[in-house]
């Protein structure tokens, strides 16, 4: 008789898991610029901040 609960599914392997976590972590990064950057980072390239500033109203944060 067979296990109705046992699982078929293959688990994540490590390379997997790395993966995912450096994609959290870029994404995060990203969403944090977007929304926190006030030309601290940018100060040198104007066109980045004007693109981080840009990407806060394409997201829905306030700005100003």
């Amino acid at each position: 008789m067979s296990n109705l609960f046992a699982s078929t599914a293959a688990r994540p392997t490590m390379q997997e898991g790395f993966a995912a976590l450096g994609w959290a972590l870029t994404l995060s990064s990203v969403i944090f610029l977007a929304s926190f950057e006030q030309g601290m980072l940018t100060a040198g390239a104007p066109v980045a901040h004007e693109l981080f500033h840009d990407a806060r109203h394409l997201l829905g944060f306030p700005c100003h």
